[in-house]
């Protein structure tokens, strides 16, 4: 086997694995994160959430302020919400495993704010 036939099937592995864990969420942001805890460092990411219709928006909103400190935007008749905040994999795997929630994308969060979705 050669060397790109191995890194291959190591990434195959590991995206198995990255589902597997964070079904919800897009791997990029995931492995944003994985680079950030090796550097030993905390970032803050823009997270777009897609939740399923008909939460409780204003429950919500008030959950993610007091767990962030940051209130989050609503879009879309309450389906998609925006918030940036610090972010490391433990705080998303508890967003991950949310029942109210379809998918998570996230980018860090920059002078000039998100723009990777």
């Amino acid at each position: 086997m050669s060397e790109v036939e191995d890194l291959v099937n190591k990434f195959n592995i590991l995206d198995g694995a990255l589902k597997n864990v964070f079904s919800k969420v897009d791997p990029l942001l995931i492995v944003s994160l994985i680079f950030d805890r090796n550097a030993n460092e905390n970032h803050i990411y823009t997270l777009e959430v897609i939740l399923k219709p008909g939460q409780d928006t204003k429950a919500i909103r008030q959950e993610v302020v007091d767990k962030t400190g940051m209130a989050p935007s609503f879009y879309l008749s309450g389906t998609k919400m925006v918030v940036s905040h610090t972010l490391n994999l433990e705080f998303l795997k508890w967003i991950n495993d949310r029942l109210d929630i379809i998918s998570i994308k996230g980018s860090k969060f920059s002078a000039a704010g998100s723009s990777d979705f």
